[in-house]
């Protein structure tokens, strides 16, 4: 990928879009983005849509999601907004210029970070890791330590356990609970994997809704959040042509949002995304096992996998949320 100035120009417009209508609001604009060149590439095999306008430099989240996110955390950091971590309150309605600015110069940020990361090279059938969910993450560290007062990990308030959600420290408390998050993985893992067979050239149909959806959650509704669940899963279909490979995926990403959630957001004062952070987990994983030759495994030795991640993810998790806080523990001990 060569560096593009005109690419960087676009992402710093994008930027100030995803500043200006809400980091969350232009993210569900890029999943509908999604969900119309999923469809188009189905139909006609034109991936150019899905390509240069859902993860191009304008409504990439790289650039427009990273971009609204920054500006959320800088409103946060000067008062203007309540909280950093507010994603969802369009900020042009602020009438702070400044607030634009900072999307536009973190848009630019992420398509800096998102080609430097194309620079490195592969060494399996798929990318590296999740290319633009890296630079979102990368994004959103740089917005932490420049923004936030929290620290990358955040800081649980005294006798608070790290991995329950409360009033104070939560990201989306009515899914945070295990049994919920496998119900979720198979929910939308399952759909995700099966119409990745049955539909070629169909990846992105179930992220696009699932990630559409969340146009509900900014009218205040509580729905759940799948995206990383749907788009591992059809991923990973797609580059072993085994449902259960895609299942176990999604099941996995399910887990590593919600532990994401706990490690960065819970009680931090920016946003750091876990559903992306999930992505870049499931995404970063597969070619280390491919290297091994795991994905050689036949179907029925794949569905134990899956079962063993859902039980051995659960296990996890509950001890976590049931454990009394340790003040010796890292991440919350004071410096």
């Amino acid at each position: 990928m060569d560096f593009n100035i005109f690419e960087l120009l676009v992402a710093f417009a994008g930027g100030i879009f995803g500043a200006a209508i809400g980091a969350l609001p232009v993210w569900i604009l890029c999943g509908l983005a999604v969900l119309i060149g999923a469809t188009v590439n189905m139909v006609n095999g034109a991936p150019e849509f899905t390509n240069f306008v859902a993860w191009g430099s304008f409504l990439g989240p790289h650039t427009s999601f990273a971009g609204g996110t920054a500006a959320a955390a800088f409103a946060g950091k000067h008062k203007i907004l309540d909280s950093g971590r507010d994603i969802c309150t369009p900020l042009v309605g602020l009438n702070k210029p400044r607030l634009l600015l900072v999307g536009g110069i973190f848009g630019a940020i992420g398509y800096v970070l998102f080609w430097m990361i194309m620079q490195v090279p592969n060494y399996s059938d798929i990318a590296w890791t999740n290319t633009i969910a890296l630079a979102v993450i990368l994004n959103m560290f740089i917005v932490r330590i420049a923004f936030g007062k929290t620290g990358l990990f955040g800081k649980p308030a005294e006798g608070q356990n790290r991995w329950i959600a409360s009033d104070n420290g939560c990201w989306v408390p009515y899914q945070s609970d295990p049994l919920q998050l496998i119900l979720l993985g198979l929910g939308v893992g399952i759909p995700a994997a099966y119409f990745t067979v049955i539909m070629p050239g169909s990846i992105g149909i179930t992220f696009g809704f699932v990630t559409f959806l969340l146009i509900f959650m900014q009218f205040g509704f509580k729905v759940p959040v799948t995206h990383h669940i749907a788009l591992s899963a059809a991923m990973m279909t797609a580059a072993t042509g085994n449902v259960a490979w895609g299942v176990s995926f999604g099941i996995l990403a399910a887990y590593l949002g919600e532990l994401s959630a706990c490690t960065f957001v819970y009680h931090g004062d920016t946003h750091i995304d876990p559903p992306t952070m999930a992505l870049v987990g499931t995404f970063t994983i597969y070619p280390i096992l491919d290297q091994f030759g795991v994905f050689s495994l036949s179907t029925n030795l794949v569905w134990l996998v899956a079962v063993g991640i859902t039980i051995g993810g659960y296990f996890v998790l509950a001890k976590l949320k049931q454990e009394k806080p340790r003040k010796a523990f890292a991440f919350s001990r004071k410096s």
